[in-house]
C-alpha cells in the first residue's frame, strides 16, 4: 500500500490508519479487519517518529528510509 493512502489530502500533519485509510472498496475489505489495523499503524508510528525526529510534516518522510525502518523493525514489505 503506498504511502500517500495513509496522508490525508486535506489535511496537514495527520495520519490514518486502518479502515480511515483511503483505498477502493477491494482493499478497503482487507485493510479494515485487524492485521491491516496492525500493519499500517506501526506504518504510521514510524512515520510519525519520523517527522518528530527530523523536523519535518507527514508529507516530507523519506519513504525509502521509512521503508528501511519498517523493514529493520520486522515489518511486512513484500514488494521492497
Amino acid at each position: 500500500m503506498p504511502y500517500r493512502c495513509l496522508v490525508p489530502q486535506k489535511l496537514t500533519n495527520v495520519l490514518v490508519a486502518g479502515r480511515c485509510v483511503s483505498t477502493d472498496r477491494y482493499m478497503q475489505s482487507s485493510i479494515r479487519v485487524m492485521p491491516g489495523c496492525f500493519i499500517t499503524g506501526q506504518a504510521i508510528g514510524v512515520a510519525a517518529a519520523m517527522c518528530a525526529e527530523q523536523g519535518c510534516d507527514t508529507r516530507g518522510v523519506p519513504i525509502a528510509q521509512l521503508q528501511r525502518r519498517l523493514k529493520d523493525l520486522g515489518g511486512y514489505l513484500p514488494n521492497c
